[in-house]
């Protein structure tokens, strides 16, 4: 029986590609008779009439500069039918504006951006790193505004921050990077290696390293001691020391055993407690 043509594969409707890529657009026909199939650009026959293939006609195309459609045309003595597509060439976005910084806590950074493309797209993604020789790039992606709060970040800290974003072809280059600062906190970590040292009858010397996390700027310390640790701490002794990680404590009653902790403090707040360390005044 005879059957006018018809497309079994279609050519896609629309195909992105970047600037001088190379592209295969497939197209195959039925019927009976077999159709001939041709591709044209706009009305220029691309295949030879002495070449024309049955039934399937691949378009190779390379080095493509500009978007064009072209069409797909299968034939038969039974009729004549036509399938375009589109070859929509799209290069990456280019990069955004660089991203200012809105807002700062101490685990925080807020930043806002320009999107730097005329044309829409899909999304950004944020690579932020502390400003530390080791230190490695994090992403956040999947951002669709241009707005964005990043968290979780180490208080104190100077950050590095960029954006970049992504069309249907890829991720374009990144934005000139924003430096931010994070906020204080109080320490989070005790002052470490707390010694004391009787030196006198009655004085005692306590000295300890700076905490591990200070979260800050460390404005000082405060000592507390006591000659029964079962009061609680706001019964002890404090004595408040400034710009140094040694002072002396004078006063004490002989043959006392004092039980000493210390604190770190920023201009946010205390720290934790170290440990408690004993010290016995000796007599003579």
């Amino acid at each position: 029986r005879r059957v006018p043509p018809r497309f079994s594969i279609m050519p896609p409707t629309t195909q992105e590609i970047m600037p001088g890529g190379s592209v295969n657009i497939t197209c195959v026909a039925v019927g009976s008779p077999m159709p001939y199939v041709k591709w044209m650009l706009n009305s220029e026959d691309l295949t030879p009439e002495d070449e024309m293939p049955v039934g399937r006609n691949v378009l190779e195309l390379n080095g493509v500069r500009e978007s064009a459609n072209y069409t797909c045309v299968a034939m038969s003595s039974l009729g004549i039918i036509e399938a375009n597509s589109q070859i929509i060439v799209k290069s990456l976005p280019k990069p955004p504006g660089t991203p200012v910084v809105t807002e700062t806590t101490a685990t925080s950074i807020t930043i806002t951006w320009d999107s730097g493309n005329p044309e829409p797209v899909s999304h950004y993604i944020i690579q932020y790193r502390a400003k530390s020789p080791e230190s490695k790039f994090e992403t956040v992606d999947s951002i669709t505004t241009t707005r964005y709060s990043i968290g979780g970040l180490s208080p104190n800290t100077d950050y590095e921050i960029r954006v970049s974003a992504f069309n249907t072809i890829g991720q374009g280059p990144p934005s000139e990077p924003v430096e931010a600062r994070t906020g204080e906190q109080a320490p989070a970590s005790p002052p470490r290696n707390i010694q004391a040292r009787i030196i006198s009858q009655n004085t005692m010397m306590v000295r300890w390293d700076e905490p591990e996390e200070p979260n800050g700027q460390i404005k000082g310390y405060r000592v507390y001691y006591t000659m029964d640790p079962s009061q609680p701490m706001s019964m002890w002794h404090i004595h408040n020391v400034q710009d140094s990680v040694i002072t002396t404590i004078q006063s004490l009653v002989a043959s006392e055993t004092y039980t000493i902790r210390v604190l770190a403090f920023t201009s946010v707040g205390d720290g934790p407690f170290s440990d408690p360390i004993h010290v016995k005044v000796l007599q003579g």
